[in-house]
């Protein structure tokens, strides 16, 4: 047992928040039974303190019951140790702000120089999801602002995801649309799949897009440009260079006049 005044959160904790409603019901367990789970700790020498290595929720809910002291498991590991179990730990809690996560993995990947592989043997997570995890870094810092800032808890992880697989715009309108309109996290997976199947693969996240689709009566042609703004010069001289492209690989040229 260590007395509760000698011990202190991690401020490199992922977790940014308690949900109160948990906290709630948490307070309410530990004045009835107490802390049945040890809490894990380490000691910092410098300070005659003990930091915590994973429990935060059971000590503010200690805090909370006015507890004097809790059992605690008292380890010793390495700075990135730490910082896995506390990634490991809050995985699975549905109420993690996904960046919390995302953010606390590229600071493992970081300063440790670990691949998308090492992440996935650390972590025991599929590389699937080590990805499109990161993957949510890369958004609109605009888009990041507005969905780190929510606190409806209705902005999963696959929301998300569904987000970061479309442009700046796409990404802005559809996320004022979730908020608006309180979408799903399928209803956003669909939007998106119609989305992309209708215009084609989105460009990468943060990179201008501008896209022209032209239809014939024998089929269309889509041109995606890296820009703005297009002109009809910059659509002609594509258009020339696709057809000098045709012909240099066809067998016959004289098909082509």
């Amino acid at each position: 047992m260590i007395a509760i005044e000698k011990i202190e959160p991690d401020p490199n904790q992922p977790r940014r928040k308690i949900d109160p409603a948990h906290l709630e019901e948490l307070t309410k367990s530990v004045k009835q039974l107490g802390i049945l789970q040890p809490i894990s700790v380490q000691y910092i020498e410098a300070q005659d303190r003990y930091r915590i290595i994973a429990g935060e929720c059971r000590y503010t809910a200690a805090e909370a019951a006015h507890l004097t002291e809790i059992p605690c498991w008292v380890k010793t590991p390495k700075a990135e140790e730490v910082l896995l179990e506390q990634i490991v730990e809050n995985w699975q809690r549905s109420n993690l702000n996904p960046f919390e996560l995302a953010d606390s993995l590229a600071i493992l990947r970081d300063a440790n120089g670990y691949s998308q592989t090492e992440l996935v043997r650390q972590t025991g997570k599929s590389k699937g999801e080590i990805s499109k995890l990161l993957k949510i870094l890369d958004l609109d810092e605009g888009v990041q602002s507005l969905a780190r800032q929510d606190t409806s808890g209705r902005i999963s992880r696959r929301h998300l995801y569904s987000l970061a697989r479309l442009d700046v715009e796409g990404q802005i309108r559809l996320l004022k649309r979730i908020q608006r309109e309180e979408l799903t996290a399928l209803d956003t997976e669909k939007l998106v799949s119609r989305y992309m199947q209708k215009n084609g693969q989105p460009k990468q996240p943060g990179a201008p897009v501008t896209r022209r689709k032209f239809e014939t009566k024998t089929g269309s042609v889509l041109f995606t440009y890296r820009k703005q703004r297009v002109s009809d010069t910059d659509l002609l001289m594509t258009l020339r260079e696709v057809k000098k492209q045709i012909i240099e690989r066809s067998s016959d040229p004289a098909d082509l006049q």
